[in-house]
C-alpha cells in the first residue's frame, strides 16, 4: 500500500530545500536592495514556514513527538500565511511588470493576512469551527489571483508556466477538500492521490522556475552587477561620487545635472546612470534630491544658529523651486518644512 504520509512529507522537504536554495541564490547573486527581489524572497521566506508545518505534520516520527495542540495552532495560522504568500507574489509580479513597490508601500496590503489570523483563532478555539470554509476561500483567492496575473500581467513564458502550476496546485487542493471532506464523493485513497499530485505539480513548478532563473536571470529583469559594470569602474565611481557629494557638496548647485556631475567624477553619463540605477536603485533626480533634503533638515535643525527662514533654507540646500522643495520634503519626512521646523523648535 502506498504511504501517502511519506509522499506528502517528501514533497514538503523538497519544497523547503528549493525555497532555501532560491533565497540563497537571489540574495548572493543580486543586489540586496532590489525591491522586486525582496518581494520574491518574502514569498519564499513565508513558504519556508508553511513547508515546515507540512514536514512536522506528515512526518510520523516528528508528529508523534509534538503535542497535538502545537500542530493544531500551527494549522490555524496557515490561512494567514497562505494569504501572505499570495500577496507577496502579487506585489512581486506588479514590481516586475508594472511598477516597483517598496516594502513601505507594500506592507499595508498584508493587513488582510494579519486580520485573518485572529479571525481563524476565534473561529477555531471559540466556536470550534473546522476552518474548511476559510480554507476554500483562500484557495479560490489563489486561483483567481494567479489567473488574473497570467492574463493581465505576466509576459514571460517561464514565469507564466510557474503560475499555471500554482493554479493547478490550488485547484487540485480545492477539489480534494470539497469532494472528500465536504461532499464525501470520493474515498480516502483517491483523496490522498489528488492531494499528493497537487504537491508534486507545485514542487516541479518551483524547481522549473528556479532552473530558469539560474539559466537566464534576466527573465526576472535582474542583472548581475559584475556583468553590468566592472568592479574597477564601480569602485572608481563610488569613490569619486562619495567625494563629490560629501566633501564638495555638489548637490548644492542649483544647475547641477547628470552631465555636470559625471564630468566632475570623471565618468561618462551612461556609466553614472548605470551606477545610480543598478547599484543605488535611484535615478539622478532622486539621488540629488535625497541629499538636498538631508541638507535642508540639517539647516532647519540649526535655525537657532543660522537664523534662516524656510525660503532661505530652500535656496541654501540647492533647490530653486518652492513647490518642488515642499513636495520632496514632505514625501521623505511626512511633514512640510514648516512643520519640521516647528517640531524641532520645541
Amino acid at each position: 500500500m502506498i504511504d501517502f504520509f511519506w509522499l506528502k512529507s517528501f514533497t514538503e522537504i523538497l519544497q523547503l530545500f528549493l525555497s532555501v536554495f532560491f533565497i540563497i541564490y537571489l540574495n548572493i547573486k543580486y543586489t540586496s536592495d532590489n525591491k522586486t527581489i525582496k518581494w520574491l524572497s518574502i514569498f519564499f521566506y513565508i513558504k519556508l514556514i508553511t513547508d515546515l508545518y507540512g514536514i512536522l505534520n506528515y512526518t510520523s516520527w516528528i508528529s508523534s513527538i509534538l503535542t497535538k495542540p502545537i500542530l493544531e495552532f500551527y494549522r490555524v495560522t496557515m490561512g494567514a500565511l497562505e494569504v501572505g504568500m499570495l500577496l507577496s507574489l502579487f506585489i512581486f509580479v506588479h514590481s516586475l511588470f508594472k511598477k516597483e513597490v517598496s516594502l513601505k508601500q507594500g506592507l499595508p496590503y498584508f493587513g488582510l493576512a494579519v486580520v485573518m489570523l485572529p479571525i481563524n483563532i476565534i473561529l477555531r478555539y471559540v466556536f470550534n469551527f473546522d476552518l474548511i470554509l476559510p480554507f476554500d476561500l483562500v484557495k479560490i483567492l489563489w486561483i483567481l489571483t494567479a489567473l488574473y496575473l497570467i492574463v493581465n500581467y505576466i509576459k514571460n513564458s517561464s514565469i507564466k508556466l510557474f503560475f499555471i502550476t500554482i493554479v493547478l496546485w490550488n485547484a487540485l487542493w480545492l477539489a480534494e477538500v470539497i469532494l472528500h471532506h465536504q461532499l464525501m464523493l470520493i474515498n480516502e485513497p483517491l483523496s490522498w492521490t489528488i492531494f499528493v499530485i497537487s504537491e508534486l505539480i507545485f514542487t516541479m513548478g518551483i524547481a522549473y522556475f528556479f532552473i530558469q532563473v539560474v539559466i537566464n536571470p534576466k527573465i526576472l529583469k535582474f542583472e548581475n552587477i559584475h556583468e553590468v559594470m566592472p568592479n574597477a569602474l564601480r569602485r572608481m565611481i563610488e569613490s569619486n561620487l562619495d567625494s563629490a557629494i560629501k566633501e564638495n557638496k555638489l548637490y548644492l548647485r542649483p544647475d547641477l545635472n547628470l552631465n555636470i556631475l559625471a564630468k566632475e567624477i570623471h565618468a561618462s553619463p551612461s556609466d553614472l546612470t548605470i551606477y545610480l540605477n543598478k547599484i543605488l536603485n535611484k535615478n539622478f533626480n532622486q539621488f540629488i534630491i535625497d541629499h538636498r533634503i538631508e541638507e535642508s533638515k540639517l539647516l532647519l535643525n540649526a535655525f537657532h544658529e543660522n537664523k534662516l527662514n524656510i525660503e532661505q533654507v530652500m535656496y541654501a540646500s540647492g533647490f530653486n523651486s518652492k513647490s518642488v522643495f515642499n513636495t520632496a520634503f514632505k514625501n521623505r519626512t511626512g511633514m512640510t518644512p514648516s512643520q519640521y521646523k516647528k517640531l524641532h523648535k520645541n
